[in-house]
């Protein structure tokens, strides 16, 4: 029988969201090349034609699995919507309160972290789809809003080097997730852990963004 008898859902539709649920556990256990279709439509209780009919192939089926999780992680920490008058301190924080909670919340439905994560590991074609369709709008939204922060005057390289230095404070949370669990035995990121997590980065990283200003306004002087 079907994984995933959602009411409201045609067969069709049964079928397409038991091979997504079942094939994302397989993709983040087993990785891209491992995994198994055979395997992947015996777990949701079809046949193995059902991949090829709903999704084309192997490959086909992966990239319908980081879309489902991607299109989740937007719809549950969708990007803020500001006031005009909103200060930039406050933006950047909610900024990284829905980037955070769009990668590391463990209640989420999405699991587009773990997902990333192994394809920037092995990259498969999937890679440039991915990057287009949930990497770079997340940097763009970051990447204006330190531009509107250090001025016209700075330099692209200054950017990304500040965009990525904030996003990996998020990212060494789910690559380094064994290290981190060995150093706090206890570590969680349920309910307000997550948020305080949030809170850190972003005064962690307004810190570091004030440090920069000044030592590009020693340097221009």
């Amino acid at each position: 029988m079907l994984q995933a008898q959602e009411q409201g859902k045609s067969p069709g539709q049964q079928t397409r969201t038991a091979l997504i649920d079942v094939a994302t556990e397989m993709f983040l256990a087993d990785g891209f090349k491992a995994a198994r279709v055979a395997d992947i439509a015996q777990q949701a209780g079809v046949r193995l034609s059902a991949i090829n009919y709903h999704f084309g192939n192997k490959e086909g089926l992966y990239l319908a699995v980081l879309q489902h999780h991607a299109d989740l992680a937007w719809r549950t920490a969708p990007p803020p919507v500001f006031d005009p008058d909103t200060p930039l301190q406050q933006r950047l924080q909610a900024l990284i309160a829905a980037l955070v909670r769009r990668m590391l919340d463990p209640d989420s439905p999405s699991r587009i972290g773990r997902l990333m994560i192994r394809e920037v590991v092995n990259p498969t074609a999937a890679l440039d789809v991915m990057f287009e369709r949930f990497t770079l709008p997340q940097v763009n939204l970051l990447l204006g809003l330190l531009r509107e922060f250090f001025g016209p005057q700075v330099s692209r390289e200054l950017l990304l080097r500040a965009a990525l230095s904030i996003v990996g404070q998020a990212m060494v949370y789910v690559v380094a997730r064994p290290i981190i669990n060995r150093l706090q035995a206890d570590f969680d990121l349920r309910g307000a852990a997550l948020d305080q997590l949030a809170e850190h980065i972003a005064t962690f990283s307004w810190a570091g963004l004030q440090a920069l200003a000044a030592q590009q306004e020693g340097q221009d002087a």
